[in-house]
């Protein structure tokens, strides 16, 4: 095992916390359509050139203000895109007379889910560091797209298992697959716990950690957080809800092989992996929450993304949680992926997320040691092998991925042609200034990702 270790990867990882609910808030978000504008005078308006405009085709009425006070609501006769409008607008504060005017923005009730531990979620919808989800979810909640999960496979969940559709099992390592064979079509989590030191092999003459020494359920709680069955009445939501998953597990006891993951990238993407039947239902989004240490992005990892990527699927990954410069860790040390580091919920770095030039964007990715400041997905109460189904908190840029690679299916469901650098840069471009005192754009990417900015720029595309 000693000669393996070297190409071992495993996810990035956490410390489980027990959630507790809280109660729910509903705020307002802009309807992206309007048919008024709002036009604010100076004093003793007479009529000039915005009257004579009015007059030439724009009805318009007071609305609640009586005649002769300094404002009117003028309608424009249909709705127009909100960008539209804003053109419109700023071509009547061409008159002097105009102090400004403005599209009358249509609120409404931002779309929430009712899951019933939703509100436990801050990480979709806090201010602070939240992801600004309920904005993107009124927008499209991503359906028709596809999210490839390169992880420790699935488990049956009920608030998870209705998004999900077949992937497969790449590990082709027996003892590493914990499930009594290699390759196959069945990619469930068989578990990967690993009791006994030394199980992992030895470096410098010592065994190699593994911890966890418990089955992690890592695949399930990133797919939660990507896909879980949302506005159900029950445990929580994911990022695209109507998003389904392809789980394909490639990390078991110890980690997983680079060939294994990259196989398994190709073939989610719907490239041809010596051996099998070409993938026909192929992915629009890869998550990779793990990788390994390795200076400079492997050749084999780098060939494989630049043909996953220009087959048209956003490859997204995990920073990794060594507190070190990500330089050294892969694949998020490649070019032609978002890397993604984690805040906590005060829009900190989170104290184990690694930073630097390769980190593209941060996301909440949490904190256990603060009690319900960890990221809530599904889970499995089994520490071995699966038991009853549940939710737990995690910590870990493992974490933070998963939110972003939801946002790109959600880009994607509201604009299909959509390319995976032009998801990239919509996201950055997007991005909330960091809040917190212990990041900046040289340490922790373009800014804290924010859905509703993202989602609705795409849908402009």
């Amino acid at each position: 095992m000693k000669a393996r270790i070297a190409l071992l990867l495993t996810f990035f990882g956490f410390i489980p916390m027990v959630a507790t609910t809280q109660e729910m808030e509903i705020e307002t978000v802009p309807r992206q359509v309007t048919d008024r504008i709002i036009v604010k005078y100076h004093p003793k308006p007479t009529e000039g050139n915005a009257m004579a405009f009015i007059k030439q085709g724009i009805s318009y009425g007071s609305f609640g203000v009586a005649a002769g006070k300094d404002k009117d609501v003028l309608e424009i006769g249909s709705s127009l895109n909100i960008n539209d409008v804003q053109t419109l607008a700023a071509s009547l504060e061409d008159d002097p007379q105009i102090a400004f005017a403005e599209p009358d923005y249509i609120m409404q009730i931002m779309r929430v889910p009712n899951d019933s531990r939703y509100n436990e979620q801050w990480h979709y919808f806090e201010s602070t560091a939240g992801s600004n989800l309920p904005a993107a979810w009124n927008i499209t909640t991503g359906g028709n797209v596809v999210v490839g999960v390169i992880d420790t496979g699935i488990i049956y969940h009920k608030d998870l298992d209705g998004n999900v559709v077949s992937g497969h099992d790449f590990i082709s390592h027996s003892w590493m697959a914990n499930d009594g064979g290699g390759r196959d079509s069945n990619a469930t989590d068989s578990g990967d716990a690993v009791t006994s030191a030394g199980a992992c092999g030895y470096a410098d003459g010592q065994p190699v950690p593994s911890s966890p020494t418990e089955s992690s359920w890592h695949g399930t709680h990133v797919s939660g957080t990507i896909a879980a069955e949302s506005n159900n009445s029950n445990g929580v939501a994911g990022v695209a809800w109507n998003a389904k998953i392809m789980p394909l597990r490639a990390l078991g006891r110890c980690g997983g092989y680079t060939s294994d993951i990259i196989d398994a990238m190709r073939w989610a993407a719907g490239l041809d992996v010596y051996g099998m039947t070409r993938n026909n239902n192929p992915v629009r989004v890869i998550n990779m929450s793990l990788g390994g240490y390795a200076y400079g992005c492997p050749q084999s990892y780098q060939n494989a993304i630049n043909e996953v990527v220009n087959a048209g699927v956003t490859v997204v990954v995990a920073a990794g949680n060594e507190n070190s410069n990500v330089a050294y860790a892969a694949p998020a040390n490649c070019e032609n992926v978002i890397t993604v580091g984690a805040i906590n919920r005060s829009g900190n770095r989170s104290w184990y997320s690694n930073f630097g030039r390769h980190v593209d964007i941060s996301a909440p990715g949490g904190e256990t040691r603060y009690y319900g400041n960890g990221i809530l997905s599904t889970a499995n109460a089994g520490t071995t092998s699966a038991t009853q189904d549940n939710y737990e908190y995690y910590q870990g840029t493992s974490m933070a991925t998963p939110h972003v690679a939801g946002v790109a299916a959600l880009m994607y469901s509201i604009s299909p042609d959509i390319t995976p650098a032009r998801v990239e840069e919509i996201i950055k471009l997007n991005a909330r200034p960091f809040s917190g005192s212990s990041c900046n754009t040289s340490l922790c990417g373009a800014g804290i990702l924010d859905a509703g900015a993202a989602v609705l720029d795409a849908r402009d595309e």
